[in-house]
């Protein structure tokens, strides 16, 4: 079967860990949307390991990992990456990159920067460049990875871009960096990626006609997409399943199953409505057992009770055919746990997730209140192995999104985890 798995928050939900215990059983591991500002957190041979850009699947050397088209690199980022998987023990001679990903250059990073310090608009980016190129995928200026393997082409092409910029960062006072040694680093990298570089688009088309079965690695959340999230605070990328298919250059007809994954509470990092969010002890007790602190920035996460109008709205965007329920066992020492399942807005209830920030700032949450368990789930291994509030707490999920639950996380190691037989 062909798998994707995608956020149904705002990002960290552990997919990190969910695509690491699936990916063992694929033949190709496909990262297609999103960049560097993304983290998912995995834990190899007893160490904790960080990963931005590279899919999961670099930890099956029987497994194709690639990096597809709809994800925008940073190259002297995805250099250092890979040296430190190396340093791991990991050949990534099975590492794929496509020659048509978007770049990440310097004055991306300048602007991302220049916007989020403005008083016009701050969106709580991670400052990595991101959504600028982007911008410049959609405003028809991109350079790509593959400029980067011709030395003329390159330097033809981001001569009249770092013109471009130099004009826009003028009328705020700044200056485009030093755009010879930055070409210059650009270019090396682009000699270490060489070997990775490929037409991802035929590599993956190929996968589906040789009965492969391919592994879709999403990055953040629906609750972050561009169009379907709390705009405008979200990434900028489609972080849903529209994400899959402009991101690889595939069809509808390569996808089998859709995974959602989500918290058994809810996060966010940067700014942005959270209508569940919680400021006081419970979310502290949260945030300490969850080591609620984003992978990429090290900001502390945001954190609040699970929100299922949220997530209801998510599975049906997405077509979620079962839920991966992660880090249940954060809520083992609650004596009572509160879940969102509806919204009051202007004195009226009701379950519609309104997606703009603006309409979901004036909600007021709605709460039910379940029992807790008050018993460590770690070692749990069988869905009859959790105490019986625990398991209403997931039957309750089930019942209300419609959703079937094939998986449920209660630690960071594979084995840490329960899949329930259907």
């Amino acid at each position: 079967m062909n798998i994707v798995v995608l956020g149904m928050q705002w990002g960290d939900e552990g997919k990190g860990k969910a695509i690491d215990y699936l990916a063992g059983g694929f033949d190709v591991v496909t990262r297609f949307q999103g960049g560097h500002n993304a983290g998912h957190t995995i834990y190899y041979q007893g160490q904790k390991v960080v990963m931005h850009v590279l899919p999961s699947g670099i930890f099956y050397p029987h497994c194709w990992a690639v990096i597809a088209h709809g994800v925008v690199v940073q190259p002297l980022q995805l250099v250092e990456e890979i040296r430190n998987a190396r340093g791991l023990g990991l050949s990534l001679a099975n590492l794929a990159l496509s020659g048509n990903a978007p770049l990440i250059l310097p004055f991306h990073q300048q602007l991302d920067a220049l916007f989020e310090d403005s008083r016009y608009r701050r969106i709580g980016t991670t400052r990595r460049g991101i959504g600028p190129a982007y911008e410049d995928v959609v405003g028809r200026r991109a350079l790509f990875v593959g400029d980067l393997l011709r030395e003329g082409v390159f330097r033809s092409k981001i001569a009249p871009l770092a013109d471009y910029y130099q004009r826009l960062f003028s009328a705020h006072g700044m200056v485009v960096g030093d755009m010879e040694a930055a070409i210059g680093e650009y270019l090396r990298a682009g000699e270490f990626l060489a070997p990775h570089v490929r037409d991802t688009t035929v590599l993956l088309r190929e996968s589906l006609r040789g009965k492969k079965n391919i592994l879709f690695e999403g990055a953040q959340g629906t609750l972050l997409d561009i169009h379907l999230g709390t705009y405008p605070f979200v990434t900028s990328s489609n972080t849903t399943i529209a994400g899959v298919f402009s991101g690889t250059g595939l069809s509808h007809k390569a996808i089998d199953s859709v995974i959602g994954i989500s918290k058994a509470y809810a996060t966010r990092v940067g700014e942005g409505p959270f209508p569940t969010e919680l400021a006081d002890e419970s979310g502290a007790l949260l945030r300490a057992r969850g080591n609620e602190y984003g992978a990429t920035t090290g900001r502390p996460r945001r954190v609040g009770w699970l929100d299922l109008v949220a997530l209801k709205h998510a599975t049906e965007v997405n077509g979620a055919d079962s839920l991966f329920i992660t880090k249940l066992d954060v809520l083992d020492e609650l004596a009572e746990i509160r879940v969102a399942t509806e919204y009051e807005t202007d004195g009226e209830r009701h379950d519609r997730f309104p997606s703009h920030a603006d309409a979901l700032e004036r909600i007021t949450p709605v709460f039910r209140t379940l029992p807790g368990w008050r018993r460590p789930l770690g070692d749990c291994r069988r869905l009859a192995d959790l105490p019986a509030p625990a398991r209403a707490y997931l039957d309750f999920i089930e019942e209300y999104t419609a959703v079937a639950i094939g998986h449920v996380s209660l630690g960071g190691e594979r084995e840490q985890t329960i899949a329930i037989p259907r």
